[in-house]
């Protein structure tokens, strides 16, 4: 089978993925989160050797917790962006359109993931999240015409040096 006919699965499993964590109820996802942001503090304790306790403790953890889901935000909609511009350009649209593309579908599926979170036990849509989601999928763009560049310069053929 040709990559062009199924160029779009990546994408379609990142879209699945995020809908996936979206339709967890706000306290088992903010139960995942804080899992990650423990390990983080705990790793940041035996680097600095310094504990923390009580309620500087929990005060740390919600800030790690905070960044951890915005970064969330972030990656997995740099990692759509990243996707559906791979299979824009398999398509061989024009560098202007697969970025386009990639950009309208991306902010839109995080429009529609914000809405869909409003019938989630805890959640809400929020257009933060959608303009953080947007900065990711601008991240994802950026990576994809970066790895474009990388690819043109190391298919470039090489002169040969002279021999003195």
């Amino acid at each position: 089978m040709q990559l062009k006919y199924i160029s779009w699965l990546p994408a379609m499993i990142v879209m699945v993925v995020i809908f996936y964590f979206s339709s967890k109820p706000a306290e088992d996802s903010s139960k995942s989160s804080e899992c990650i942001a423990e390990e983080f503090l705990e790793v940041y304790e035996n680097i600095t050797d310094q504990q923390f306790s009580g309620s500087v403790r929990d005060e740390k953890i919600g800030i790690i917790n905070h960044i951890v889901r915005k970064g969330a935000h972030i990656s997995e909609y740099a990692l759509l962006a990243l996707t559906l511009a791979f299979h824009f350009f398999v398509w061989r649209k024009k560098i202007i359109k697969v970025c386009a593309y990639a950009a309208g579908i991306g902010i839109f599926y995080a429009a529609t993931d914000e809405f869909h979170q409003l019938f989630v036990s805890g959640r809400g849509g929020q257009i933060r999240d959608v303009l953080i989601d947007s900065i990711g999928v601008a991240l994802g763009i950026l990576i994809f015409l970066f790895i474009l560049r990388i690819g043109k310069a190391l298919s470039k053929p090489r002169p040969l040096s002279k021999i003195e």
